[in-house]
């Protein structure tokens, strides 16, 4: 605007047009412009100003609405993609990453996001507050669908409650993403749920076997219900795609998943991979040969998201590190490179 231009004879068509494209990055269609020109903008700023504000420009650049916010029991902040989340003040992992405006696990994220398609029916075992958990939502849309599961019943309170104002479900759970404060494992019944109190992201399930005792630090200490995914999504006809990260229990909730993926021929699986977790609570080498026998192959996910080829007589060797699983090649979204 030239210097002594009359800001405030209203907007024009041509106005609202390069607005949005400018800064939300398409062209609207004139429908969408006659729309903008009925909420009567004085000037050129002030239409700027507002498509600034909007859900669809925070989401595109990242920029989040306010600085986090201290609410007591909880942290009010927003993901580095723009969505609401409510954070655990006293964490030491995710939450001073979150509070920085910087991604979680990169790598993990990309990877969810290279998978899941819109209308797709997704599973996350070991939801936490949500970080991944809120992409897998956003990216089924809402003809799609997300089932879960955090066991911890003060991380369920705020994975709900983030998941409410992020429009996602309703007070009762319920809606394109439906929780369950419940752990997945290989049967329906009660465990112990050990929790160190500084780090909310390593809950693990104690048995009777010491093994899956992983120390004193672990002080904090709640019985929690375990269940099946075949048993709970018994009415569910197939799943695209899971998430886990549950400290270990992985092999439990798989095998408490067999009739579900027999019916799920194309599933695609992202996963924590720890040897040492696993051994605490399963058997390693047969888990790994069963998996090989149900005809899934392996990549470890690098940066980038990046997959790596991983043969399976190689998987009781890794690192902690994080495992893409499929029966088919990975759809073209990935970067595979060499070995």
């Amino acid at each position: 605007m030239a210097d002594g231009e009359d800001r405030t004879g209203g907007v024009t068509a041509q106005d609202v047009t390069a607005s949005i494209e400018m800064i939300l990055g398409f062209t609207p269609d004139a429908a969408l412009v006659d729309y903008h020109l009925g909420l009567g903008f004085p000037d050129r700023f002030a239409l700027g100003k507002y498509m600034m504000s909007t859900d669809m420009f925070r989401q595109n650049h990242g920029w989040r609405t306010s600085h986090p916010i201290f609410l007591g029991d909880r942290v009010y902040a927003h993901t580095h993609r723009g969505e609401r989340i409510f954070l655990v003040p006293t964490d030491v992992d995710l939450t001073p990453t979150l509070v920085d405006g910087r991604p979680f696990e990169p790598h993990i994220e990309q990877a969810v996001t290279n998978a899941v398609r819109a209308g797709d029916t997704v599973v996350d075992a070991g939801c936490n507050i949500g970080y991944h958990t809120l992409v897998m939502a956003k990216a089924v849309g809402p003809e799609g669908k997300l089932f879960g599961f955090e066991a911890n019943p003060e991380v369920y309170r705020l994975l709900h409650a983030t998941f409410m104002v992020n429009h996602f479900t309703d007070f009762r759970a319920m809606g394109r993403a439906e929780l369950f404060n419940e752990a997945v494992a290989d049967r329906d019944g009660f465990l112990t749920l050990a929790v160190a109190p500084n780090n909310f992201g390593s809950g693990n399930l104690v048995t009777d076997d010491p093994m899956s005792d992983f120390g004193a630090e672990y002080t904090k200490r709640v019985q929690v219900k375990t269940v099946t995914l075949d048993e709970k999504l018994a009415h569910v006809p197939k799943i695209d795609f899971l998430h886990m990260d549950i400290e270990g229990a992985e092999p439990l909730a798989l095998q408490g998943a067999r009739e579900l993926l027999a019916r799920s021929p194309e599933i695609i699986i992202v996963t924590e991979w720890s040897n040492h977790m696993m051994r605490a609570l399963a058997d390693l080498p047969a888990h790994i040969a069963w998996l090989g026998a149900q005809g899934f192959r392996f990549w470890r996910i690098v940066e980038n998201g990046w997959l790596r080829p991983v043969e399976q007589e190689n998987l009781i060797h890794l690192p902690h590190c994080d495992i893409f699983m499929s029966r088919i090649d990975p759809p073209t979204t990935y970067t595979v490179v060499s070995a």
